[in-house]
C-alpha cells in the first residue's frame, strides 16, 4: 500500500517558550502519533518526523521527509507552527525529484508528492489557510483519524474527494469544504497512538522543568472536548461535547508506555482529568496496584475537585494538579466566562494542598479590559493561595476562539500568525503598553517565587537528587527571564 509521513514541524524551545526557554518541553505529539496509528492499523507504509522532539530545521525535516519516499505527507500545525509546515511543504514540492503527469481524473499529477495539512489551526481559518500557502495541496478539519482513511483510500483508487467528509478542497481559485465529519463517539475503537515511530522516542522526550525526574516520561491525552466557554479558547477542532476512554484502555496504555518504553512519569494533559469522576476512580483503583506504581500529574478545573478523591488521587501516585486560574479579578473571570470564582479557586487549592499532592496555578496577563489594578489583584491572590508553582502567560487570541473575533475592539493585537504564543504578548489591552506588560510578568513571577517560604519549600526539594535537577532548569529560565532587559 501507499506509503505516508506524518509530520510535526519544529517549533524551537525559544520560539515555544521565550526567555523561558531552558524550563521548557519536546514532548511529542500525540496527535500525530494517534493517526500514525490508524494508518498503520489500516495497512499503510506509515512513519513519523517529528522535527520539534528531534530539533530539525525546516530543510533537514524536508530532507528526512523525502528520503523516505512518500506518496502523501500529512503535516500537523499550531497556529505558531503553520509558516513552518508550508515551508516544508514548499521544500517537498520543489525538491521531489519525480517527473509528474497531470491526471483530469484525480485532480493531481501521477507520482506527486502530495501535501495534506490539518490540526487546529487549519480548522479555525481553512480557507485563508490555504489561500495563504499554495503548497498545501488540501486540509482535514476537526478530527483527523477516520478522516485520513478516507482520504487515503479516495486517493489511492482515484475517486471524487468530494465524498470525504471532514475536507478542505481547491477548485481553481476557490475552495470547496465538504461535509462535516461527525466527532468520534467511542474513542476507545482508536489504537494506542505510535510513539514507537518516534526516532529518539523516549530519550528525545523531555518534560517542563517543574516535573519530576523519575525516569522517562510520557504525554498523554485521554479525552476530547471541552465544555468551557472561555473566550479566549478554540473549541472547533474537539468540540463542546466530552468524550473520554475508558479506565480500562487508560490503564493498558499506560502499562504500555511502562513496558514498552520505560515511562515512570506520566502527564495527562486533558483539559480537565477530573471531568468524569467514576472513570477517574477506577484509573486511581488500577494505578494502586503495584505493578502499575508510577507517578502522574493532570490538569484540572476548580469546580470539579473533591476531597475523597483528591486523596484516592494521591494514594494513586498523582503528585501534581495544575489549574487554569487566569485572573485574581472576579471581574476579569466573569468578562472572560471562565465561570469559576475566587472562593472556589481559593478552596480546590486547599483542598489539593491538603491531600498532598502539589499545585501549578496558571494565569494569564493581558485580559480585555485588564488594568495595572486588575494585575495588582491577581498578583496578591497569587501569593495568597498555597501554590508550589506560578505561571503567567499572555493573553493569546487564537483563530477559532471568540477573543479572535473581537480583540480589536479591546487593544492592539499583532494577528501575525507566527507570533502567536502566549510567550510572547501578541495583544495588549486598551491602556496598557507591551513593555508594560512584560514588566508586570516579570514582577509577578518575582513577588511569587522571590519570597522566603517559596525559597525554603524550593530548596527542601533539591533534598532529593532527581528533583534537584529539574530545580536548577527551573531556576536558570527564571533567573535568565528576570535578567534580560527586554522580553518577547
Amino acid at each position: 500500500m501507499s506509503k505516508i509521513v506524518f509530520v510535526r514541524p519544529l517549533r524551537t524551545l525559544e520560539q515555544s517558550y521565550g526567555e523561558l526557554a531552558p524550563a521548557g518541553s519536546t514532548e511529542p505529539s500525540q496527535g500525530v502519533c494517534s493517526l500514525a496509528a490508524v494508518a498503520r492499523k489500516a495497512g499503510y507504509e506509515t512513519e513519523i518526523v517529528d522535527a520539534t522532539m528531534e530539533g530539525l530545521s525546516n530543510e533537514r525535516a524536508a530532507e528526512e521527509i523525502l528520503s523516505r519516499r512518500p506518496k502523501y505527507v500529512g503535516l500537523s500545525a499550531l497556529t505558531a507552527t503553520i509558516h513552518d509546515a508550508a515551508a516544508i511543504a514548499r521544500l517537498i514540492k520543489e525538491r521531489s525529484s519525480q517527473k509528474p503527469v497531470f491526471s483530469e481524473k484525480t485532480g493531481f499529477s501521477a507520482g506527486e508528492v502530495i501535501t495534506i495539512v490539518g490540526g487546529v489551526h487549519v480548522t479555525a481559518v481553512a480557507e485563508e489557510t490555504l489561500r495563504l500557502f499554495p503548497h498545501f495541496d488540501l486540509g482535514v478539519l476537526g478530527e483527523g483519524e477516520a478522516t485520513i482513511l478516507e482520504l487515503l483510500a479516495c486517493l489511492d483508487s482515484g475517486s471524487d474527494l468530494r465524498a470525504v467528509k471532514g475536507l478542505i478542497l481547491r477548485d481553481g481559485d476557490r475552495f470547496v469544504r465538504t461535509e462535516p465529519r461527525p466527532f468520534i463517539r467511542d474513542l476507545d475503537t482508536l489504537p494506542f497512538p505510535a510513539w514507537d515511530l518516534l526516532k529518539g522516542y523516549p530519550s528525545c522526550s523531555r518534560p517542563p522543568a517543574w516535573c519530576p525526574n523519575v525516569g522517562a516520561s510520557g504525554l498523554v491525552i485521554t479525552s476530547r472536548g471541552c465544555t468551557g466557554k472561555c473566550t479566549f479558547c478554540d473549541r472547533l477542532c474537539f468540540g463542546t461535547t466530552c468524550r473520554a476512554h475508558s479506565a480500562d484502555y487508560v490503564l493498558n496504555l499506560v502499562r504500555y508506555l511502562k513496558e514498552r518504553f520505560g515511562v515512570g512519569y506520566v502527564r495527562f494533559l486533558d483539559d480537565n482529568f477530573l471531568l468524569f469522576p467514576k472513570r477517574l476512580e477506577a484509573i486511581c483503583e488500577g494505578l494502586l496496584k503495584p505493578a502499575m506504581k508510577l507517578v502522574w500529574s493532570c490538569f484540572g478545573r476548580v469546580d470539579t475537585v473533591d476531597a475523597r478523591r483528591l486523596r484516592l488521587m494521591r494514594a494513586a501516585g498523582c503528585h501534581e494538579i495544575a489549574y487554569g486560574i487566569e485572573s485574581g479579578s472576579q471581574r476579569i473571570l466573569d468578562l472572560i466566562r471562565k465561570e469559576i470564582t475566587l472562593n472556589q479557586i481559593r478552596e480546590a487549592v486547599r483542598l489539593t494542598h491538603d491531600a498532598g499532592i502539589e499545585v501549578v496555578g496558571f494565569f494569564m496577563i493581558g485580559h480585555p479590559t485588564e488594568t495595572p489594578e486588575t494585575i495588582q489583584e491577581t498578583i496578591r491572590f497569587a501569593r495568597e493561595l498555597e501554590l508550589d508553582y506560578f505561571k503567567a502567560l499572555y493573553v493569546t487570541p487564537f483563530p477559532g476562539s471568540e477573543l479572535y473575533q473581537t480583540a480589536d475592539q479591546y487593544g492592539a493585537f499583532n494577528r501575525d500568525w507566527r507570533g502567536l504564543s502566549t510567550y510572547h504578548a501578541p495583544f495588549v489591552p486598551h491602556g496598557l503598553t507591551r513593555d508594560e506588560l512584560i514588566a508586570y510578568r516579570k514582577l509577578m513571577f518575582r513577588k511569587f517565587y522571590l519570597r522566603p517560604r517559596m525559597i525554603a519549600k524550593h530548596l527542601r526539594k533539591c533534598l532529593n537528587v532527581r528533583r534537584a535537577m529539574s530545580f536548577v532548569r527551573g531556576a536558570t529560565a527564571l533567573a535568565r527571564f528576570w535578567l534580560r532587559k527586554r522580553a518577547t
